[in-house]
């Protein structure tokens, strides 16, 4: 129990992480003097750094440390560079901050979950209950700091920052991974081997084709051998996911040029995050009993509805009910993403998987997401921006409906013999 806790605790140290910093560097930016065009680029930009390091993340957390060191290794470049953001800096030093703590912090969450995985027994439903505490971090910490950066101004958020991430390292370190870490290696090896026979033992076929193992692309290559569909997959991430980026960056703005400071922005992030706690609750009870499919498409074509809303809401309190809803839709896709991810590959390449999921959805839907958006806000506003993500949500909501159509029922566990994570 003592030993899972520090697994509990990596999952709020990352939310609040997020809260510290990432709900309000649209707002930083604007406060050092960038246009909304700029903001896209400069967030843009960081989504590509972001995406490019991901796979390179998620093969060093497979093939060659291990998911714990490979975070370890990634937080250290975010905590330096994030206090840049808040440095006297040129602009295109702010930049190159901005990419490189986009490149190192990105990993965290897709890591984290990678390392979570394989001690989970029933990942279908204990899953969701690890990711909502990273919402609950993250609801706390925009509200907390939206209070202290109205008194300190946005500066303070990169030094906040630097301290979650060293909780982070911590939390991580003391993860029990290591003591496992021969028993997990067993057990993946066990279950390549019997992928290659085709049986689990028990007249148990395996889950997953036969592992091919190409020279090129290391695992990220392999799990796109393994499963071909990892592709559309990854296409419908990247669709829903551009809804959900318009949302996080030009929200922020639209929330300021409402006339709202610091306290208006952390509230209004806050309750999105905190929303996602009954979301994830919730989407682990329903996929349990209705399978991924239905979830996902529901889940997409909500958070589209309230997108489509925040395009045509002015009014503080409807647009507050509104990101209320979308957290809740939120964590709906969160899980099933996730989910489908853990469902599609061997234990092997979890943290490929997810760290793929990862740079599709907050690296590829992020840079068209954030310089197409600052465009169109600039000259369409909110109803460009929001409409676009809108459909572009929902579309992706049918890209991944029909992709999982030949999946099986979510599995009961990612590995055999994992630790329960329930109590």
């Amino acid at each position: 129990m003592c030993e899972m806790s520090w697994l509990r605790a990596l999952y709020v140290s990352n939310g609040l992480a997020v809260g510290t910093l990432y709900g309000f560097v649209p707002v930083l930016l604007q406060s050092k003097g960038f246009d909304p065009a700029l903001i896209g680029l400069t967030t843009g930009l960081g989504s590509l750094a972001y995406m490019v390091a991901l796979p390179a993340w998620g093969h060093l957390g497979d093939v060659v440390s291990g998911p714990r060191r490979a975070l370890q290794l990634a937080s250290v470049p975010a905590a330096i560079f994030a206090l840049g953001l808040g440095a006297p800096l040129p602009a295109f030093a702010i930049i190159a901050c901005q990419m490189i703590l986009s490149a190192g912090g990105g990993p965290a969450m897709a890591l984290t979950d990678a390392m979570a995985m394989p001690l989970m027994a029933n990942a279908s439903r204990e899953y969701s209950r690890l990711r909502l505490l990273s919402s609950m971090g993250a609801a706390v910490g925009a509200v907390g700091c939206g209070l202290i950066y109205a008194q300190t101004g946005y500066l303070a958020a990169p030094f906040l920052y630097a301290v979650t991430i060293a909780m982070t390292i911590v939390c991580a370190q003391l993860v029990p991974m290591g003591r496992d870490s021969e028993r997990h290696r067993r057990i993946r090896d066990e279950l390549a081997g019997d992928e290659l026979a085709g049986d689990l033992g028990g007249g148990v076929r395996a889950p997953h084709p036969p592992a091919a193992r190409p020279r090129r692309f290391g695992s990220v290559g392999e799990a796109f051998t393994v499963r071909p569909r990892l592709a559309w997959v990854l296409i419908s991430v990247t669709l829903v996911y551009m809804g959900v980026m318009a949302a996080g960056t030009y929200m922020s703005l639209r929330i300021a040029d409402l006339g709202n400071g610091a306290v208006g922005v952390g509230l209004f992030n806050g309750i999105g995050w905190f929303a996602e706690v009954p979301g994830l609750i919730l989407a682990g009870w329903l996929v349990c009993r209705f399978g991924i499919r239905p979830i996902l498409l529901v889940s997409a074509v909500g958070f589209g509805a309230c997108l489509a809303s925040f395009a045509v809401l002015a009014d503080e309190l409807p647009i507050m009910v509104a990101r209320f809803v979308s957290g809740i839709f939120f964590g709906g896709i969160v899980v099933s993403f996730v989910l489908t991810i853990a469902q599609m590959l061997p234990g092997r390449l979890q943290a490929t998987g997810q760290t793929l999921f990862q740079a599709a959805g907050f690296g590829a839907a992020a840079i068209l997401a954030n310089v197409i958006g600052g465009v169109l806000y600039a000259t369409a506003g909110p109803l460009g921006v929001f409409g676009g993500g809108a459909l572009c949500a929902v579309l992706g909501g049918v890209v991944g409906f029909v992709a999982l159509a030949e999946d099986e029922p979510v599995s009961a566990g990612v590995l055999p013999e994992a630790v329960s994570l329930a109590g």
